[in-house]
């Protein structure tokens, strides 16, 4: 296998050679199937003939090694089955390209240990790892949070006025009244506004409406307008929630 190689493909390849994932899937809803106590160590050493021909660093197949040993020990040895192959392909090309420990390295690792859990292998979708590696850790935080939130009950409010000028018909200005987005726990908090429209434009978060516009007036309503007050909250779409519950601690 020469250098350069895309190692998900070879992964993949290979695992599924070893441990069809139809076999993984059939453990995962059989009763009394055979569980993946071996699978994993089976898995373990598939990835490790995969990557010999590769030229890595002991480093990174030692970074392999932990987090597979990591994703695997928060299983239940119950609930133990084999990771669909191109899961366990996309992930471990993903982490060759994150540090360890970030909140990207730790989405990976939790969508993994989803893979390999009978209880959790139905969140574990194949289009997932792009996802991730789609996304910034400023990104994550903020899917964390909704998440925390939705798991709360409650959504991320955003409550603001524009100004309206009665002759033109134009609103124009941006006076934030609530603000719940955990924007100072970001790196790049000048950056909110792009991340919101990148997770939308990924379809797992977006702004929804939650009470009707206000109108805003100088002296009643029986004045001209002088502004509009808007209720919004920031949730995680359907995909959203999905893919959370794959990939965020349980």
């Amino acid at each position: 296998m020469a250098e350069g190689t895309d190692i998900a493909v070879a992964i993949a390849t290979e695992v599924a050679k070893q441990i069809p994932v139809k076999e993984a899937y059939n453990d995962a809803v059989k009763p009394g199937a055979r569980q993946a106590g071996n699978l994993i160590e089976d898995i373990t050493k598939t990835i490790l003939l995969v990557l010999a021909p590769i030229q890595l660093t002991a480093a990174f197949q030692d970074r392999f090694r932990q987090l597979l040993d990591k994703s695997i020990r928060r299983v239940p040895e119950q609930n133990r089955v084999a990771p669909a192959p191109q899961i366990l392909g996309s992930v471990l090309d993903g982490i060759r390209y994150e540090p360890e420990g970030t909140p990207i390295d730790e989405m990976f690792s939790q969508l993994l240990t989803s893979s390999m859990d009978s209880q959790r292998v139905h969140n574990a979708h194949p289009a997932f790892p792009q996802l991730i590696k789609q996304i910034s850790s400023d990104e994550a935080l903020l899917l964390q949070a909704m998440w925390k939130a939705s798991k709360e009950g409650r959504y991320l409010r955003k409550q603001y006025t524009r100004d309206y000028d009665a002759a033109s018909k134009l609103f124009s200005g941006y006076h934030v009244e609530v603000d719940e987005i955990p924007v100072s726990g970001l790196t790049f908090p000048e950056n909110a506004d792009f991340y919101g429209q990148h997770l939308y434009a990924l379809g797992l978060s977006a702004f929804y409406d939650s009470a009707d516009q206000e109108g805003l007036y100088a002296n009643g309503r029986d004045q001209p307008q002088t502004g509009v007050r808007v209720f919004k909250e920031l949730r995680l779409t359907e995909l959203g929630q999905k893919f959370m519950s794959a990939v965020a601690p349980q």
